[in-house]
């Protein structure tokens, strides 16, 4: 039973929306809020305003593209990680914030492919289950899919800001192209 738990991976998730520089992780009060209880208000609201999802069909697609594209991102994190892994001894202080960064975005991206995955399912038994006679679906089935697709919105939000400072990073993007620096050559 193991291998279906994914405690560890929404661990991991939550430890990535603290601060660790400081040596023990505090947790960023507004993110996990943000990326927490949004995702349950919207399905709260969903559920007691008695809205449907009228075409789950099309979320059920693109969450499936959603959960595959997510896992192609992991893949490409993975091989960044294992560059820096490679030359860690080299430069064991000087990248660690980097290896930091993609050790907390590959936690989201797993996290946001697992919601992805979650969804799809929500939506399939509602689909099955619950819709009505022009396929829309309302309810609990509803509900939690909103709850799970919002989370994956949210966390992919949260996300791509570390896959970016990640590659500006590891590549060495120069000043005149990368975002963090305030040059102004080419505005």
């Amino acid at each position: 039973m193991n291998r279906l738990n994914p405690f560890f991976l929404f661990r991991g998730h939550w430890k990535s929306l603290g601060d660790y520089r400081a040596g023990r992780v505090r947790g960023q009060f507004w993110i996990r809020v943000i990326v927490l209880v949004v995702p349950v208000a919207l399905g709260l609201w969903i559920f007691f305003a008695h809205g449907k999802l009228a075409d789950p069909s099309a979320m059920l697609a693109a969450l499936g593209l959603l959960a595959g594209a997510l896992l192609a991102a992991f893949a490409q994190l993975a091989t960044w990680r294992l560059r820096l892994t490679e030359r860690e001894e080299a430069h064991k202080n000087s990248e660690r914030i980097d290896r930091d960064h993609l050790d907390e975005t590959a936690a989201q991206l797993l996290v946001a492919s697992y919601s992805s995955a979650t969804a799809a399912l929500f939506l399939v038994l509602g689909m099955n289950f619950s819709a009505d006679k022009h396929g829309a679906i309302s309810g609990v089935w509803a509900a939690l899919a909103v709850v799970a697709a919002s989370h994956v919105i949210l966390v992919f939000l949260v996300a791509v800001p570390r896959l970016y400072s990640s590659y500006v990073t590891i590549n060495g993007v120069r000043d005149e192209l990368s975002g963090y620096s305030s040059s102004r050559r080419h505005q």
